[in-house]
C-alpha cells in the first residue's frame, strides 16, 4: 500500500497490477481536455508509484529502464518534454526522499541519452552537480551493497545477464546513478576553470580509491563507470588549460587528475589494469568510441609526462601495442578521427615508455603504419593521417629498423650475383643438353658459329677460373692417383673440351666415342676420372699449348659436336630367342596292332651319351 501526494492510496498485489496502473497514469484524455495541472499531476503520480514499488517490481535495471521509457514515450514527454524536465529538476532540489530521487535521476539520464542537447545545458545542470557528488561520496559497506549479482548495465562493456538475487541498498543505487550522470555531463559539456573548481582534489582522490575498493565486485559495471568519469574529468582539465585566460595563472590550470595520479603511482594498480582492459574490449558503439577517445587522451598525458611515463607494467604495454595494431587496421574511414588519436598516442608509447628499450612487435608496427599509406594511386590518403604516420616512422627505433629491412631486401635481390653484379644462371636440364648435342652432331660446321656467339658473362668467368686451376695442377704435377690427362691428335675442332656424360643423366647419346687418342706418358690409353663439372678437360700433347689460352667453354645451349665418324646411334635391342622345344620321341618299333613304340630316355642313357 502506498499513498502519493494527492491522497491517492495504491494497493498493488502483483506485477500485472503495477504495470497496468502505470499505463493508466500515463494515458492522457484524447478529447484535448487535459490541462497543465493534470499533466503535472500525472508526472508526480508516476514518480510516486515507481518510488513506492521499485524494490518489488523494478529490481533489475532492465525493468527500471522499461518503466522510465514508458514515461518518455508517452504524450507527457512527446509534447511537453521541456515542462516535464523543469518539473523533474525542481523536484530533485526539493524532494529528499531517496527513492523518489532515484526515479527522477534515472528519467533524466535516459532522456539525456536520447537528447544530447539536454545534457549540454549548463544552466540546468550546474545546481545538480553538487547534489550528484554528494551521492557519490556516500560511504557504503561493500558487503552490504554487493547483493545484486550480474547487473546488466546499459553500457556495452558488460556482457553478463541480469540475475536478481536480492535488493540493493538505495544509497548504492544513487551512487552508481550519480557517477553515470556526472560522466554524461562531463562528456558533452565544456566546463571552465571556475566550473571545475567543484571537483577538488579530495573528490578526485576518492574516485581513485573507489576504483581500488570495488575491484572484486562481481559486476564490473560500476568500476568501469568510475574510470570513465575520471578520464572525462581529465579531458575537461586538458581543454580548460588551453583557454587564454588560464595561461596567465598557471597554478589554476593544472590538471588535478594527473596530479593525484602522480601522487599515488603505487596505489592505482586496478585503475591501470582496467583502463587497458576497457580499451581492449571496446566495441564500435557510439558510447565506446567516445570512451576510447577519452582513454587515449589520458594515456597521452601519462606517456608524455616525465613522472608517469613508466606508470604501466611492461606486459600491460605489450597488450596496449596489440590493441593499437588491431585498431589502426580495423577502424573504417568514418572513425578517422579516432585513428588520428591512436597515431598521436602511438609515438610516445614507443619512445617514452619501457618499450623504447624493450622492442615488441616493431616490424608489425612498421607494417601497419606503412599499410595506412599504401595504394595511394587508387585511394585518397588523409593528410592528417599521412603526417601522423610519417611522424611515427621517423622515430629512431623505426628508422634503424626500416634501414635494416631495406638492406636485407637489397641483399636478397643480389644474393645470387657475383662480385660485379653478375647473376648466376641456372644449370641446363639433361633434356636440353641431349637435344643440343644431337643437333650439333648432325651439323659439324655449327661449332664455329656457336663459339663465335657471345656467351653469358658468368659462364666465362667460371670457365676461366677452372682453366687456371687446371693449368696450376699441370705445372705442379699431378700424382698418379689424380685424373690422367688425355691428349688428342685429331683435327683442331676436336681439341675442344667436351661435356662429360657422367654427371648429367640421360645424355649418353650426346657424347661420341673418342678416336685417335694417345697417351702422353705411356702406350696404353687411360680412362679419365669422373668429375663434378659438365666439362671434361682435354689437353693437347705439345708443351706450347700450356702457355696458350684455353678456348672458352661452350654454354649449355651450344655444346661442341663429336666426330661424325665416331657418333653412335641408339639401336633397338635384339629380340629374345624363342624357347627351346623338347625333341619328339624316336620310334623304335611297332606292335602287332600297328601302334608305334617309343623309347623313354633314362638318366642312365643320357649319361652314356
Amino acid at each position: 500500500m502506498a499513498e502519493d501526494g494527492f491522497g491517492i492510496v495504491y494497493l498493488i498485489e502483483n506485477a500485472q497490477q503495477f504495470w497496468s496502473e502505470l499505463e493508466d497514469i500515463l494515458r492522457v484524455p484524447s478529447d484535448n481536455t487535459a490541462t497543465l495541472s493534470m499533466l503535472d499531476a500525472a508526472l508526480h503520480r508516476f514518480v510516486a508509484l515507481c518510488a513506492s514499488y521499485h524494490e518489488q517490481f523494478l529490481q533489475s535495471p532492465l525493468q527500471f529502464e522499461h518503466a522510465c521509457n514508458l514515461l518518455l514515450d508517452s504524450e507527457l514527454f512527446t509534447f511537453h518534454s521541456e515542462r516535464m524536465c523543469e518539473l523533474i529538476t525542481e523536484d530533485i532540489k526539493s524532494n529528499t526522499n531517496p527513492h523518489s530521487q532515484l526515479v527522477l535521476y534515472f528519467i533524466l539520464l535516459l532522456y539525456g541519452r536520447r537528447q544530447n542537447n539536454f545534457l549540454r545545458s549548463q544552466k540546468r545542470w550546474q545546481p545538480l552537480i553538487p547534489l550528484l557528488m554528494d551521492h557519490v561520496l556516500v560511504a557504503i559497506d561493500p558487503d552490504v551493497e554487493d547483493v545484486y549479482v550480474g547487473n546488466q548495465s546499459m553500457s556495452s562493456m558488460s556482457s553478463r545477464m541480469s540475475i536478481s538475487i536480492g535488493p540493493i541498498a538505495i544509497e548504492a543505487k544513487l551512487r552508481s546513478l550519480g557517477v553515470k550522470l556526472l560522466y554524461e555531463v562531463c562528456r558533452v559539456q565544456k566546463l571552465s576553470i571556475q566550473d571545475l573548481r567543484v571537483f577538488d582534489d579530495s573528490f578526485i582522490n576518492f574516485l581513485f580509491d573507489l576504483v581500488e575498493e570495488t575491484r572484486f565486485m562481481p559486476d564490473e559495471t560500476f568500476n568501469y563507470s568510475v574510470i570513465k568519469l575520471i578520464v572525462a574529468l581529465n579531458e575537461q582539465f586538458m581543454v580548460a588549460g588551453l583557454e587564454p585566460a588560464t595561461k596567465q595563472n598557471a597554478s589554476s590550470s593544472q590538471n588535478r587528475v594527473m596530479n593525484i595520479l602522480m601522487s599515488r603511482l603505487g596505489e592505482s594498480k586496478t585503475f591501470a589494469e582496467n583502463l587497458i582492459f576497457m580499451l581492449n574490449r571496446a566495441t564500435r558503439s557510439a558510447e565506446d568510441l567516445c570512451m576510447q577517445l577519452l582513454v587515449l587522451k589520458l594515456l597521452y598525458n601519462l606517456f608524455t609526462t616525465k613522472g608517469t611515463s613508466e606508470y604501466f607494467y611492461t606486459n600491460d604495454l605489450c597488450v596496449l601495442v596489440d590493441v593499437f595494431l588491431r585498431e589502426l587496421v580495423d577502424l573504417d574511414e568514418e572513425n578517422e578521427s579516432l585513428r588520428h588519436t591512436y597515431l598521436r598516442v602511438l609515438n610516445p608509447l614507443l619512445t617514452k615508455t619501457q618499450l623504447r628499450e624493450y622492442p615488441y612487435k616493431r616490424p608489425q608496427v612498421v607494417m601497419a603504419l606503412e599499410s595506412l599509406l599504401s595504394n595511394a594511386n587508387i585511394r585518397d590518403i588523409n593528410p592528417t593521417t599521412k603526417r601522423l604516420v610519417e611522424r611515427c616512422l621517423t622515430g629512431e627505433w623505426c628508422v634503424q629498423l626500416r634501414k635494416t629491412t631495406k638492406d636485407r631486401e637489397f641483399a636478397g635481390v643480389h644474393n645470387n650475383g657475383g662480385i660485379n653484379g653478375e647473376f648466376r644462371q641456372p644449370s641446363p636440364s639433361a633434356d636440353v643438353i641431349a637435344a643440343t648435342s644431337q643437333d650439333s652432331v648432325s651439323s659439324p660446321g655449327a661449332v664455329a658459329s656457336e663459339w663465335g656467339a657471345a656467351s653469358l658473362p658468368s659462364f666465362k668467368s667460371r670457365q676461366k677460373a677452372k682453366s687456371k686451376r687446371s693449368l696450376e695442377n699441370l705445372k705442379r704435377g699431378v700424382p698418379s692417383s689424380a685424373a690422367p690427362l688425355v691428349v688428342r691428335t685429331a683435327a683442331p675442332q676436336e681439341n675442344q673440351r667436351r661435356p662429360s656424360a657422367d654427371s648429367v643423366g640421360g645424355v649418353a647419346t650426346a657424347t661420341a666415342a673418342l678416336s685417335g687418342m694417345n697417351l702422353a706418358s705411356g702406350s696404353s690409353a687411360r680412362r679419365k676420372d669422373k668429375g663434378n663439372s659438365a666439362d671434361d678437360r682435354v689437353l693437347r700433347s705439345d708443351s706450347s699449348w700450356l702457355d696458350a689460352p684455353l678456348p672458352p667453354s661452350p654454354s649449355a645451349l651450344s655444346l661442341p659436336p663429336s666426330s661424325p665418324t665416331a657418333s653412335r646411334t641408339h639401336r633397338r635391342p635384339a629380340p629374345a630367342p624363342p624357347k627351346r622345344r623338347k625333341p619328339p620321341p624316336v620310334p623304335v618299333g611297332k606292335t602287332h596292332g600297328g601302334a608305334t613304340i617309343t623309347a623313354i630316355a633314362s638318366s642312365a642313357s643320357t649319361l652314356k651319351k
